[in-house]
């Protein structure tokens, strides 16, 4: 009986050490004034990530640390990215093209994407709701620089409140 206590309590610690119970995700935008591009990095959950994926009917054979000379794996990345992080000016979306990314030791992944050229007008409207269908406690950050005066804007994103425009 002490047997079965202790392979029960093993695979209870097991369990919850990798689950967490807040999840988040950041975005840093820049504007680039000489290549009129917006710069963007987002930051999020390597395995989180996987699991939004799988569930949305992405097949990944390895994981994601291990997908970075998969030119297959970084074209459905760059889909799946583009239904929970959108940018938009004067209504028309901004397509964005992943440019590479990294997972660091801690699980954390970089995602590295550009825009093509853009000219921002009066605000940028953003979508920002990636991970929020799997994950009800899901909160993401998006913090954008504006090349003219380097100064910096923040909008939070909730699955109460999945859009955000930012006046420039």
């Amino acid at each position: 009986m002490k047997k079965l206590l202790a392979v029960f309590a093993f695979f209870s610690c097991l369990f919850s050490a990798n689950a967490h119970e807040f999840y988040f995700a950041f975005a840093e935008i820049e504007y680039n004034g000489s290549s009129k591009k917006l710069e963007i990095t987002l930051e999020v959950t390597a395995h989180d990530l996987e699991t939004d994926m799988k569930k949305a009917g992405i097949f990944i054979d390895k994981h994601i640390e291990n997908q970075g000379k998969n030119p297959e794996f970084k074209k459905q990345l760059e889909l799946h990215l583009s239904k929970g992080f959108e940018i938009a000016i004067s209504d028309s979306s901004i397509p964005l093209k992943v440019i590479g990314f990294d997972v660091m030791p801690t699980g954390q992944l970089y995602v590295y994407l550009e825009s093509d050229p853009v000219v921002p007008k009066t605000s940028i409207d953003f979508k920002f709701d990636l991970l929020m269908d799997t994950f009800p406690n899901q909160q993401n950050k998006i913090t954008f620089t504006f090349f003219q005066d380097k100064s910096k804007q923040t909008a939070v994103f909730l699955p109460t409140k999945r859009t955000e425009s930012i006046n420039l």
